[in-house]
């Protein structure tokens, strides 16, 4: 199957154990962009050698890139907070919320996830906030937030 890379079926599609070819795309490689394709399986990038060679299989599904640049995503792993939030003064009832908001701005900047951080404060502050800091997974909407 032949995607485009905004094609839907992405999102929607089952992809364990899937191999994706990512084509027409441009690639960072040693202080330039590279015309070349990016093969992933699982979530994770694999050799084309190996797929070719090893594994001896094409694509399952291929993504059209049209010329964009295919990157990988940065991981904060320290952020206190962001755009206005400190997550140190946030409330148990706001926590969620100021997570979110960092969470969906920060994808503009190229972080895929983040680690929250609660600065040096009073013992109390870790009790009432940690709690609600909960993984989540990534998504076009925002960033994925990973264990404190």
């Amino acid at each position: 199957m032949r995607v485009l890379y905004s094609d839907p079926v992405l999102l929607s599609e089952k992809k364990k154990d899937k191999l994706l070819q990512f084509i027409n795309c441009k690639t960072p490689r040693n202080d330039q962009l590279s015309d070349e394709d990016v093969w992933v399986i699982n979530g994770k990038i694999v050799d084309p050698e190996k797929v070719f060679y090893d594994m001896r299989r094409v694509a399952d599904i291929q993504v059209d890139c049209q010329g964009l640049i295919l990157s990988p995503g940065f991981i904060d792993i320290q952020l206190n907070g962001g755009f206005g939030y400190d997550f140190t003064s946030s409330t148990p009832d706001t926590i969620e919320n100021d997570l979110h908001q960092v969470a969906k701005r920060v994808l503009q900047f190229g972080v895929t996830a983040f680690c929250p951080t609660v600065i040096s404060s009073e013992h109390d502050v870790y009790h009432k906030l940690l709690p609600h800091i909960k993984r989540k997974r990534g998504n076009k909407d925002g960033a994925g937030i990973l264990e404190t």
